[in-house]
């Protein structure tokens, strides 16, 4: 199963999500937003909903297009 976590990109203050498996990181996207309760929120979201691997980036892509 993968989890979704928010991470602080340190030295920007922005924050982005990791992808986590039974062996790690399996992915990461930094930089998403400065709006830590929107990440959060997308965070809960993907683990809500078990988005697969797959779609990571595309739901990460699908936000920004809406948000900005």
């Amino acid at each position: 199963m993968i989890t979704y976590k928010v991470t602080l990109c340190k030295g920007l203050s922005t924050y982005g999500i990791i992808a986590t498996g039974s062996d790690g990181v399996i992915d990461e996207i930094p930089d998403i937003s400065a709006d830590r309760e929107a990440v959060y929120e997308l965070a809960e979201l993907m683990n809500r909903e078990q988005l697969s691997l797959v779609h990571f980036r595309d739901a990460i892509e699908d936000f920004l297009v809406r948000v900005y």
